[in-house]
């Protein structure tokens, strides 16, 4: 018996149509997922604690089960798992707004070759200046920063630790570097010579703090720091890709290199701590760090390697074909294993949800359709030739809802793209948020279909994987979609006319509305215009690129390539000082208070 009931034969795309999946690449997935498991553990979902009636023979209870984790057993035999999780996630307190931008990208005058944790205090006090509560940013996980080097936040090493890229060396009193931090040239990262400058001075405050007794407690708190701090020590010993390994994983971990291992360990121990004073402060004046859960880890991770079978080799997860991205994609990390996932009444989902929640005052899932079904690509296929497999939906919406009541947090799922209906209907069952852009939704203003954000939404002016406002307006993404070879010549000029036409219909909605004064305004009073028009939306939150107060054109992301842009290096054209004290800016962030208000 294999567990292929779990690959769907067919789908159904943006569009509405029917896709079936090639009978071959279902077998093939079919056979990644190997043998079911001939006695597998059960996994019961009690919202409020209720035990549904069809499971009480395994988990008599007489009344509502404490909220929380449980073992159903038979004797000393451990049948599963009940996941008693409020049927509603926490409410996020109405007109909420705030910012979004990368830690990376954030540029402050005592920024060292890239910004640390202690700066987004910055950004937090100025939001704060202005009635804001919600800093959005990226990932703030580990990647692999030597080479062969992968920054992207989304391909973390592993789910379950901070970054120690962003630690606020200075405060940490370490010494300062006679050689100058590297510059952005042409506002683009060097991660290589950051990284190496980074490293040279965290080694020196690791051996200083390797016996301090508060590292010592968080050690034994957190005791998978220490079994990942080892793993990358083995790493630098042993190489990159652990499958290489001649020795086993008890002989891999004593032979790492102790330079190496002890600064991780003291790494992950001044992030996390930099990270909870951030937070802290925060939430002591209503404000909200805000973080994504990137949906995979590398391949080559601590979390792939630490888990085991947990991952599925031969398989990498993507997306299947749409209008913008005709062949597919292929993201370049392995998938869970639904079935063994259920086995350990889904373990490491839970420490993933619980480490963001511990500082993330609003957490956003990634590609939340995730929770529901995955598209698997087979090694060396097209990203085309995929299928997906399904996800325990109820069982992990069960695990959001918990771990979000349990820490006070909130919950936003990006619903963007190929959407099942049951995985918006699930957001809605649970009073978790969906996402809104408001780019996506500009060409309908002005015409009687014209889109507002809804109550159950966080609203965005634009996303880290689109062009901001400013190159919207220009046509910057039909440009580069004809630069990638994914419209002709003559789909883009149709396509120019089509958003030439949309500008006069937005702009003669914003002059009705009286957010413009005049059709011939200037951009930043069309923009400003636009971003008061999104603020006054029902949306649960607001959050506005904060590049868009400046009128930004470069993207953060380009999906769908790696060497082509310049992806996830870009510094923000503004020191924060410097925008904080620009009269237009902060004009801009008042009227969107003032919306808020209003809305």
């Amino acid at each position: 018996m294999t567990d292929s009931t779990l690959v769907l034969r067919w789908w159904v795309d943006v569009a509405g149509e029917t896709v079936d999946v090639d009978p071959a690449i279902v077998d093939q997935v079919a056979h990644a997922l190997g043998d079911a498991t001939s006695a597998p553990l059960d996994v019961v979902v009690a919202w409020d604690g209720i035990v549904p009636t069809a499971a009480l023979p395994y988990a008599p209870s007489d009344g509502p089960l404490p909220l929380g984790y449980h073992e159903l057993r038979d004797g000393d035999r451990v049948l599963g798992t009940v996941i008693s999780a409020p049927r509603l996630a926490p409410t996020v307190p109405p007109g909420q707004w705030g910012v979004f931008l990368p830690l990376y990208s954030l540029r402050t005058h005592r920024t060292n070759g890239i910004a640390c944790y202690g700066e987004l205090q910055g950004l937090f006090d100025w939001l704060h200046d202005h009635g804001g509560e919600v800093v959005l940013t990226l990932p703030l996980l580990p990647t692999y920063l030597d080479e062969p080097a992968d920054w992207s936040p989304y391909s973390p090493v592993t789910r379950r630790m901070w970054s120690e890229l962003y630690v606020d060396l200075d405060a940490a009193g370490a010494p300062h570097d006679a050689e100058p931090a590297p510059v952005p040239i042409d506002g683009l990262l060097d991660y290589p010579a950051i990284h190496a400058r980074h490293t040279a001075r965290l080694d020196v405050v690791a051996e200083r703090l390797a016996d301090h007794p508060e590292l010592r407690e968080w050690v034994a708190d957190n005791p998978l720091a220490e079994t990942y701090a080892r793993f990358r020590g083995a790493q630098a010993t042993l190489g990159r890709d652990f499958r290489t390994w001649t020795v086993s994983d008890l002989d891999a971990l004593a032979a790492a290199d102790p330079v190496v291992t002890r600064r991780h360990l003291v790494g992950c121990w001044l992030a996390d701590r930099q990270l909870a004073d951030l937070a802290g402060a925060a939430r002591a004046r209503g404000q909200l760090l805000a973080l994504d859960v990137a949906l995979g880890a590398h391949p080559d991770g601590f979390d792939t390697w630490h888990e085991g079978d947990l991952f599925v080799d031969g398989m990498s997860v993507g997306a299947p074909p749409d209008p913008i991205f005709m062949g597919g994609q292929n993201w370049g990390f392995p998938p869970v294993h639904p079935s063994r996932s259920r086995a350990t009444g889904h373990r490491y989902i839970r420490e993933t949800f619980r480490h963001h929640v511990r500082h993330a005052g609003l957490l956003r899932l990634d590609h939340v359709m995730g929770l529901a079904r995955q598209w698997w690509v087979p090694e060396g296929a097209s990203p085309r030739d995929g299928a997906y497999v399904r996800y325990p939906l109820e069982e992990l919406l069960a695990i959001a809802c918990l771990e979000a009541h349990l820490a006070g947090a909130y919950i936003v799922g990006e619903n963007l793209g190929t959407v099942p209906p049951e995985v918006n209907q699930g957001l809605l069952d649970h009073g978790l948020l969906g996402i809104h852009v408001a780019l996506d939704d500009l060409p309908t203003w002005g015409t009687d279909h014209m889109v507002r954000a809804g109550r159950l939404t966080m609203s965005m002016s634009s996303t880290h994987d689109t062009v901001p406002l400013a190159s919207f307006w220009f046509g910057g993404d039909l440009h580069r979609s004809h630069r990638f070879g994914l419209i002709s010549v003559e789909r883009l000029e149709q396509q120019l006319q089509d958003r030439a036409a949309a500008r006069g219909r937005i702009v003669d909605q914003l002059v009705h509305d009286h957010r413009l004064s005049r059709r011939d305004s200037p951009l930043a009073e069309i923009v400003s215009g636009i971003l008061d028009e999104l603020a006054s939306h029902p949306a649960a939150v607001v959050t506005i690129n904060l590049e868009d107060f400046w009128l930004e054109e470069r993207p953060q992301n380009a999906p769908g390539t790696f060497q082509e842009e310049p992806n996830w290096r870009r510094v923000a054209a503004r020191a924060l000082e410097d925008f904080a004290s620009d009269p237009e800016t902060s004009a801009m962030a008042d009227r969107v208070d003032r919306a808020r208000d209003q809305s």
